[in-house]
């Protein structure tokens, strides 16, 4: 399961390098870090991402974001300091107002079998942030959980559940939740698990409303992590 998810988190690493996020050279693992390091480039529109104040623990805990002329401080923004897992960033417009916004996806806790991002979303130019709706209160409203399916929408859902993962219990919300920009759409992939098996992900694809980003609608993708 841990090459499994080291792949999926470098093909993912090197999807965000085609789309502009080039890789930072990085001291080793855990290692302190001072002020002004850099975590995260954007070329085209030039982004950065730095360290807020000096990483002497296991999190890198405030960044600061440069665009142009522009810098602006999250001292609230989390990541893990394994420059193996540090931020990724993605230049879209996910508001839908026609004006590039930056996604800024974080790392909050990892492990065997366990990968779980927050996302942040400033506009650009101006670094302005929108509120992001998280994604699990919304699915544990909208589906119910079965023993080897999901309803949701009207619909039954059944799992492509794999040999050895059967048993009484419920479905549930796995330990691994990413992010992604498709179609000019923020998503949150949240993985399904049934036991000790992942099997499929809840797709839920947000919309701008009232100035902040919610959950607009979720599908059930079956396909195999990747």
């Amino acid at each position: 399961m841990r090459a499994s998810l080291i792949a999926a988190l470098s093909l993912l690493l090197s999807q965000s390098a085609v789309a502009g996020q080039v890789p930072v050279p990085s001291p080793s693992p855990y290692g302190s870090l001072p002020a002004g390091t850099m975590v995260a480039q954007f070329l085209r529109p030039e982004v950065k991402l730095l360290t807020l104040k000096p990483v002497l623990s296991q999190d890198l805990q405030g960044l600061r974001v440069t665009a142009g002329p522009v810098t602006r401080t999250f001292p609230a923004w989390r990541s893990i300091s394994n420059p193996t897992f540090w931020p990724g960033l993605a230049v879209n417009d996910v508001t839908g107002d026609r004006h590039a916004d930056l996604v800024v996806t974080l790392m909050t806790d990892e492990g065997t079998g366990v990968a779980v991002y927050d996302v942040r979303v400033v506009t650009l130019p101006n670094l302005r942030e929108i509120a992001v709706a998280p994604p699990l209160p919304y699915l544990r409203a909208h589906v119910r959980f079965g023993a080897a399916s999901l309803a949701f929408r009207g619909r039954v859902v059944r799992l492509p559940l794999p040999e050895g993962a059967g048993g009484p219990h419920h479905a549930r919300i796995g330990d691994q939740v990413r992010w992604d920009v498709r179609g000019g759409h923020l998503m949150a992939l949240v993985e399904v698990q049934k036991d000790w098996a992942f099997t499929g992900r809840l797709v839920v694809v947000y919309r701008s409303q009232a100035g902040q980003l919610v959950p607009a609608s979720v599908t059930y993708d079956p396909s195999e992590l990747k």
